[in-house]
């Protein structure tokens, strides 16, 4: 027996003297067998020198001649652990799960000399008593083989499997690995391939001299990797490995290594050659959130390439999304040398163009962090087979969630700051603090307020009128209340349902369908067109208070919760509902305007076009859950109804449809939006847009608006918390009223429905009081209700926000 350790390395096995030695003899030529043996960890045993509160049990071996060497630890019961040193005890290396499961295992070049083992475990000792077999072995089949001279014309080429016993790669030995030679005989340019349909191939080129040349991972198709290399004569080293590690082999993998010396001047007289020309990517993009990836491709060789001499196909490739292309080769003109296309002005050069079949393409990334994204152009012969191969890559980094930059907002009448800060992997750190006390502590629910309602601000009402769904979408002279109390897809189909089921009480169609007649085109498309006239007056009157809710804003002012609430709401049900039917009103026009009608091409093109937003799962009987959902009483008798109406016009059905369509889609959406905005405060974002049936608050929240008109008579209305005005009929006060009688406006309406009137005084000093009194009687003052004497002319000025409560019966 023999001391462990020795040299510079300390640890408690030095301190140990019952930590000996076992020595395993030496490994030479005539060791055919090996070196094992056989132990178990009791949990008595020798402490580790690296595993705290783990058994070890230390051998030492010499090997005779250079070699690779494989050492492998194995244990159904436990989860091994393997250290190699040499002999003075530094430590050369180790291994954990290396040898598959939990098997540890070492394979490496060794020089001749002694050296020592460590065998351990990583459980420790409370995992309890286990055995274990330690062996050490030769690798055969290591060696490299020679694949002969280069020459033009012939190609080199090797085939082989990678499997759990192949060797491992010199450069990372957990990956199989095999060695291949070739000769130059004089310099040329030279390309290497590796292929394999299971693994991730990995390649490296070497030189006795110079040591490291190259190195590819995927830069062949897909993950295929390729070498492209001028060398001088001389004798040059290819590992083919993967980067699929032996555990994770569990089909043996095939490949091929294909390597080719270039005839470069045949390659630039007469072939065609496409590259990448340059890729534009965001240096920052967000999480879930779909960015663009513009490029430029051309053909930089003098030859033409025609349709019979193949194809060409464009990838787009990051770690979690990518996209195809196949780029179409003009029949008459083919893609001459010289000829680039571009997909964006930042991708031109003076010479490229555009072409309606090279187009950016759009991916989504689903984790943080800096990464690559790849794009290349593969070029096919007629018979499938790659012929041309290159490829351009971008960094960029990838968001946890939005960036704020500084904003403030209001909740509950208190303005809160929100911004961010972000580090170099791209972590999103989303911060919120009072205006007023900035070292106060933020309520968790209140802190979730004030970030969705920043981020509101900065993903929809900024530029709220250009979104795609409603940008075509024009406000009628009319307006008609809408009352949407969140963006979920139950409110949203709720909502619907109760208008479906008013406009068809309103038509005369369910009465004749109970009288049996037959239900006629032309009846259905006025229904259409009448629900969609409704939908412009709805959009006229939710875009005039979006309007004004952005004007303010922009000019400064702090973005309520409220406000933020009830506009994701309204523009929710604005592009899920009202486009939708507004659009199908829009075909219903066309239809009847063009002279062959429904069979006009035109008219065929937007109905082919809208039906592909009125297809979704599941749209069959959400009409029916959404009549029940909300409370509609005559259900079965409606939805035979719908079945009439959609035999008797496919416009009609396809309104419907999109409508339910885009409803369902809401959730996911919103989802995505809160998942965007700061992931810590998940739980919270997502409870503040739980559906509810009805609004949380049945009392209306308003503020009572005023302005001086020129000929000095104070203006008076009303505006509600979701930013809605109401101007009642009667609503000024006289320039020469007498001071201190209070004088009332016609009532004000919610819904149609009376819920109060706004008064107004003059006082002695000049100054207006305004008030609100409800239908019960019951005056409400707002804290802040003066309007001053030298008021300017024109300017709305609001009170104080205030609660309008229920009718009461006031005492005499």
């Amino acid at each position: 027996a023999v001391v462990f350790l020795q040299g510079d390395v300390r640890t408690s096995a030095q301190e140990t003297p019952n930590c000996e030695v076992i020595d395993l003899g030496t490994l030479g030529s005539d060791s055919d067998g090996g070196l094992s043996t056989e132990g178990r960890w009791s949990t008595e045993d020798c402490d580790s020198s690296f595993h705290v509160e783990s058994d070890a049990h230390n051998y030492q071996f010499a090997v005779a001649e250079a070699g690779r060497i494989r050492i492998e630890l194995k244990s159904s019961d436990a989860d091994a652990f393997l250290y190699l040193l040499d002999g003075d005890g530094n430590r050369i290396t180790d291994n954990d799960d290396g040898g598959g499961n939990l098997d540890a295992r070492i394979e490496r070049d060794l020089a001749p000399g002694s050296y020592l083992l460590e065998a351990t475990t990583v459980g420790g000792r409370r995992q309890g008593a286990a055995d274990f077999s330690l062996s050490i072995n030769w690798v055969e089949g290591c060696e490299s083989e020679h694949l002969g001279s280069l020459e033009p014309g012939t190609d080199l080429t090797a085939t082989g499997t990678w499997t759990f016993d192949t060797c491992g790669s010199r450069f990372v030995v957990q990956h199989p690995a095999f060695g291949y030679t070739f000769e130059m005989k004089s310099g040329g340019r030279v390309l290497i391939d590796l292929r394999s349909p299971e693994g991730d191939p990995v390649l490296s080129l070497i030189s006795p001299t110079r040591g490291l040349i190259a190195a590819n991972d995927d830069g062949g198709e897909r993950r295929n990797s390729r070498i492209e290399r001028y060398l001088e004569a001389g004798t040059y080293l290819v590992e083919a490995t993967t980067y699929l590690e032996r555990d994770a082999l569990l089909i043996l993998a095939d490949f091929e290594l294909v390597i080719h010396l270039v005839d470069e001047a045949e390659r630039q007289a007469s072939g065609f050659q496409m590259k990448i020309e340059t890729v534009e990517v965001p240096e920052r993009v967000t999480v879930g959130v779909p960015f663009e990836v513009h490029y430029r491709v051309g053909n930089v060789g003098n030859g033409t390439m025609t349709e019979d001499d193949g194809s060409v196909r464009a990838y787009a490739v990051a770690l979690d999304d990518w996209g195809r292309a196949d780029l179409t080769i003009d029949p008459e003109t083919g893609w001459p040398g010289g000829v680039s296309y571009h997909t964006s002005d930042a991708t031109a050069n003076s010479t490229s163009t555009e072409s309606d079949d090279v187009n950016p393409f759009e991916l989504t990334l689903e984790d943080s962090g800096n990464t690559w994204v790849w794009l290349y152009v593969v070029t096919d012969d007629p018979d499938g087979e790659e012929i041309g191969f290159h490829i351009q890559w971008r960094e960029l980094t990838v968001l946890s969630g939005l960036e704020f930059d500084e904003t403030t907002v209001s909740v509950d009448e208190v303005e809160y700051r929100v911004s961010s800060e972000t580090d170099d992997e791209g972590e999103v750190t989303v911060l919120v603090s009072q205006v007023e006390d900035p070292e106060a502590e933020v309520d968790a629910t209140v802190r979730a307020k004030a970030i969705y309602t920043a981020g509101f601000a900065l993903e929809y009402l900024d530029g709220i009128f250009d979104r795609e769904a409603i940008a075509d979408l024009r406000e009628s002279e009319e307006m008609a209340t809408v009352s949407v109390f969140d963006p979920s897809s139950q409110t949203l189909s709720i909502e619907f349902a109760k208008q479906f089921s008013e406009v068809i009480a309103d038509s005369d169609l369910d009465d004749r369908f109970a009288d049996g007649v037959a239900a006629e085109p032309q009846s259905v498309e006025d229904l259409i067109l009448s629900s969609a006239d409704q939908a412009s007056a709805q959009y006229s009157a939710v875009a005039s208070s979006w309007r004004r809710i952005a004007d303010g804003v922009a000019t400064g002012n702090a973005l309520w919760y409220s406000e933020a609430k009830s506009v994701h709401s309204q523009l929710a049900y604005a592009e899920r509902v009202i486009a939708p039917m507004v659009e199908a009103g829009r075909i219903v026009d066309a239809a009847r305007a063009a002279e062959d009608g429904w069979d006009d091409e035109d008219v065929q093109s937007m109905v082919d076009e809208f039906s592909g937003e009125a297809s979704c799962r599941g749209a069959g009987s959400a009409l029916r859950e959404s009549l029940e959902s909300a409370g509609v009483g005559n259900v079965d008798e409606l939805m035979k109804l719908d079945t009439e109406l959609r035999a008797a016009s496919r416009i009609y059905g396809l309104a419907i449809n999109a409508v339910v369509c885009a409803t369902m889609g809401a959730d996911a959406d919103n989802r995505r939006f809160l998942d965007l905005l700061s992931p810590a405060d998940s739980a919270e974002l997502k409870a503040l847009l739980e559906p509810v049936s009805e609004p949380a608050a049945t009392l209306p929240r308003l503020r009572i608006i005023a302005r001086l008109v020129d000929d000095g008579r104070i203006e008076h209305g009303v505006e509600f918390s979701d930013g809605e005005q109401v101007m009642p009929d009667v609503r000024y006060l006289a320039g020469d009223a007498t001071p201190g009688v209070w004088h009332t406006s016609s009532d004000v309406e919610l819904d149609e429905n009376p819920i109060g009137k706004i008064r107004t005084r003059r006082l002695a000093d000049g100054r207006v009081e305004l008030g609100f009194v409800n239908t019960g009687g019951e005056a409400i003052s707002p804290e802040i209700r003066f309007l001053s004497a030298d008021l300017a002319s024109g300017i709305w000025i609001r009170s104080s926000e205030i609660e309008v409560p229920a009718e009461t019966t006031l005492s005499e």
